[in-house]
């Protein structure tokens, strides 16, 4: 039995699956990971993602906005589009067998795929809506970026003169407690979880699957490179996620592919 349907035969009793998604799910659309070999933190110092130092640089606002502008990689206005990894969780989801989607991506690609809102937690945020870290009003984000559009490098809040930023977490900020507590409640629904392009090593998000295998849930792994959880897995398979996932549901929603020489 090859990785695929070792996955296929663990999954397969399970009702309900929570996908739990990282960067390497995004490579494929064009978005490079963080932690891999031309990963993210390979070209930029990661500490100009911390909230202290966004807080207190402007110079650090202003390229974060203008790289939202500019749509550059995972920003407000890029036309990164899901690839077969995504649209395959959604065929997933409209087979009822999917308990929801928790990502630690910010790039909003479940939802372009067509995943609902109600069925996906983002973790660390997204890039569509800003808010003011002073009073804590909250806009569309292409609205702020009208504004840098018209000449103001770092736009402050209309009501209180706050510093804006993008509702993604940052290295400093706690993650938002509604997103977690819709993750927790896939958690509890799922049978079972599968790990999409993730090293399962940035916590607490990394928590919501560990917590699964220790409630003796089964996980399936996929991802390309050793992850910090393999050990913790049924199958681990080390391949491209538009491969793996979508050979996976095909096997589970699609056409009934037998795992095992049956059916």
């Amino acid at each position: 039995m090859d990785m695929i349907a070792a996955a296929v035969a663990v999954l397969a009793p399970a009702e309900r699956i929570l996908v739990f998604t990282g960067a390497g799910i995004s490579t494929e659309s064009g978005i490079p990971d963080f932690r891999g070999p031309d990963g993210l933190w390979t070209k930029v110092d990661p500490s100009d993602f911390d909230i202290d130092r966004f807080l207190t640089e402007p110079d650090l606002r202003v390229q974060r906005w203008r790289m939202h502008a500019d749509g550059e990689l995972w920003g407000a206005r890029s036309t990164v589009q899901p690839n077969d990894a995504h649209l395959a969780i959604v065929r997933l989801h409209g087979a009822g067998r999917l308990s929801g989607c928790v990502t630690q991506n910010i790039d909003g690609l479940h939802l372009v795929a067509g995943l609902p809102a109600s069925h996906v937690a983002e973790l660390h945020g997204d890039v569509r809506r800003a808010r003011c870290v002073g009073c804590g009003a909250v806009w569309p984000t292409e609205e702020v970026l009208v504004r840098v559009d018209a000449g103001e490098d770092d736009p402050p809040c209309p009501h209180c003169g706050g510093i804006i930023k993008t509702s993604t977490v940052m290295f400093g900020e706690l993650l938002p407690e509604d997103e977690m507590a819709k993750a927790e409640r896939f958690a509890n629904e799922a049978d079972a979880v599968l790990v999409v392009g993730s090293t399962v090593s940035v916590w607490p998000a990394a928590g919501i699957p560990i917590s699964m295998v220790r409630a003796g849930k089964p996980m399936i792994i996929v991802n390309r490179g050793e992850t910090e959880a393999d050990h913790l897995a049924d199958v681990v398979i080390e391949e491209r996620a538009s491969v793996a996932v979508t050979a996976i549901v095909d096997a589970l929603v699609g056409h009934g592919v037998a795992v095992d020489g049956e059916g």
